[in-house]
Parts: structure tokens; sequence; C-alpha cells
């Protein structure tokens, strides 16, 4: 961990001003709106409107009650992996405000918003450059393996026969990919073998705009980038191979997929459908995807609509589907922005909190 920081202000914060947020709340309910159209004259709005009619609001609490523990569970497992390896510890009050201000900043830009945020705050918590970044690759690839593992446990269930109702090539593609990420990582994460792949090779200026300057430019930068996320998996590797006493990492990013899968599970039971465990797993993992791409505002729409073709896959009606997969964003993305927009203001007293974080490490060290 290096003493330098960021010295002024909000240290490099990605801007999110009220005036952008609503805008790009605007947006949003734009395209969710557009989703629902024209979906929904595909599914007949006739059987659209009879679906809305069944809801039983019951099932809107639990619905709540599980995204609240998923984000129990992310605060937890944040602060784990962020103290690894001499890395700042961090208050709770502290990761809970990076992580609300992180959410302005997903539905604001996109995904690339959230991990700018968290990059800003372990920089100011006293993390070089390149450490930070590979922290905040580390928490994501150590999320996202979670998800997975669940994801691939459901399908070998199916390959094994227990749950007709889902499609054997969704099925096949976790049971198959998962595994084939997870060698990869454990095969360039090797002590001997990380050291050397994450060495990021300096970025020298621009001195020239000619083409084969900007080419080596562009690819010395996309090394940077590769061996930084080389670097997180050295946060991965030391969770999965410490998991009693990383255990708030581990355990806390799989709270936090056991909360929202629930979220989901109540969304379903809202509307009086019914689902297996193994095909809830898989629709959500399915649909959930389309949150890694670098969709704008939050995946606005785009999620609606991979989650509403993921639940129909696995034997949802349509109508049905669309109403789950929208009450479900209502809840997991929708609702967690009011708190996000009350914290925004709450930047510059944690940039300061950071400071002193980082500070006493100094001091200490």
């Amino acid at each position: 961990m290096a003493s330098e920081r960021p010295r002024n202000g909000e240290g490099g914060l990605p801007r999110l001003r009220p005036g952008r947020v609503l805008l790009a709340l605007a947006i949003a309910v734009a395209l969710v709106a557009g989703v629902v159209g024209l979906i929904g004259h595909i599914a007949d709005f006739d059987r659209l409107r009879d679906a809305l009619g069944r809801i039983d609001p019951v099932w809107l609490a639990p619905a709540v009650t599980g995204k609240v523990a998923g984000y129990a569970g992310y605060i937890l497992a944040y602060r784990d992996v962020a103290a690894m390896r001499r890395g700042p510890r961090l208050p709770t009050w502290a990761v809970t405000r990076i992580v609300g201000i992180g959410f302005g900043a997903f539905v604001a830009g996109s995904a690339a918003g959230g991990l700018a945020v968290d990059w800003w705050a372990l920089r100011r918590a006293g993390c070089s450059g390149n450490d930070a970044l590979s922290r905040v690759l580390g928490f994501n690839t150590l999320q996202w393996a979670a998800l997975g593992t669940f994801a691939a446990v459901a399908g070998l269930v199916v390959v094994a026969g227990q749950a007709p109702e889902v499609p054997l090539a969704m099925a096949l593609a976790w049971l198959v990919g998962v595994p084939l990420c997870f060698a990869g990582g454990l095969w360039v994460s090797v002590p001997e073998r990380i050291d050397r792949l994450s060495r990021a090779p300096r970025v020298e200026p621009l001195q020239r705009l000619t083409p084969k300057m900007v080419a080596r430019w562009v690819w010395t930068g996309v090394r940077v980038a590769l061996a930084d996320a080389i670097g997180g998996l050295r946060y991965v590797r030391l969770a999965l191979r410490h998991p009693v006493h990383h255990s708030a990492g581990v355990l806390g990013y799989a709270l936090y997929w056991v909360g929202d899968l629930f979220t989901l599970y109540a969304c379903v039971r809202a509307f009086g459908a019914e689902i297996g465990l193994v095909a809830l797993v898989l629709a959500y993992a399915t649909g959930y995807v389309a949150t890694a791409l670098p969709l704008p505002v939050g995946g606005a729409g785009g999620v609606d609509a991979a989650m509403t073709l993921a639940l129909t896959a696995v034997g949802l009606p349509l109508a049905e589907a669309l109403l789950i997969s929208v009450t479900y964003r209502g809840v997991s993305f929708w609702l967690p922005i009011v708190p996000a927009l009350a914290l925004l203001p709450t930047a510059p007293r944690l940039s300061r909190d950071l400071g002193e974080i980082a500070a006493s490490a100094g001091s200490r060290a």
C-alpha cells in the first residue's frame, strides 16, 4: 500500500451532479417504458392486465428484505477484501457510503461508474493506483465467481435430469464455462506466474499521432489493464485458499446473491407463478449477465428484457415474465436509488474520512 493519495477535494471522485443523475433517471424510465411497450405488445396487453390484476403485494416486503440482506453481505465482503494484504481497514459506515455512492454512479453511467467510485475510495484510503485497480477487479471477480458457482452447480443438476424445464444449452453454458474460467484463473494466479504477468508496463505519453504510435500506446494500455486484472486474482486466490480467515469475503458475496435471488423469487410468487430453485438460479444468472455489459444508465431496459427472456426460457409465460422482471428491477434497481441520492451529498465528508484512514495507516507504518 502506498502513502500517496489524491490531496484536494474529492480527489477524482466521478462527478455525480444531481442534474446529471436526474437526466439519467429520465432516460432509464424511457428505456424501460420502451421495453415494456415492445414486449407487452408481443405478449398481448390484455394478458398483461390480467396478470397485473392477480398480483399479491404481500410478497413485495420479502422482496425488499432480500435486497437489504444482499447489500449487507456485499458490505461485509467489500470490507474483507479491501483489508487483504495490508490493505485499508474501512469502517462499516464508510463502506456503506462507498457502496451507495457507487450505485449512484452506476445509475448515472454504467458498470464502469461504480468501479470508478470503488477505485477512487481505495485511492483516498491510501492504495496506489495500480493496487486500487487490482483490488477493485478482485472484488468484481470474487463476486462473479460466487454467482458462477451457483449457476454451475445448478447446471449439473439439470444435466443429471432433475430439472427438465431448463433448456440443456443454458445449463451447459454455465457448467462448461465456469470451470474453464476457474481453471484459467488458477493457472494465471500461481504465485511465481502472477508476479510476472501482473507487472504493468509503463504507459508513455504520445509523442506523435501516427498510426504506429497510437497503436503501440493502445496496446500498452491493454497490457496495463490485463496486468491489473490478473493482479486482482491475488485476492480471489487468497480468499479461496483461506475461506475461514476470509469468511466475510467468501460468504458475504454468497449472501449478496442469495438475497438477490430471494428478491426475484418473491417477485415470481407475487404474480402467482411457480419456479423451481434450479430454474430460478439459472434464469437469474443468465439474465443478470446483461449487467456486466457496458449498458447506459445501469442497464435500464436491457436487463429487464434479458431477465424476461431468461424467465420465459425456463417455462414462465411471457406476460408474467415481463411483469416479474419489471417488479424485480423495481426493487433491486429503482428502490436503492433513493438512499443512493441521499448519500451523494456526503461525498466530501467521505473523502475526508478516507484521507484520515490513509494518514493514520501511514503514521502507524
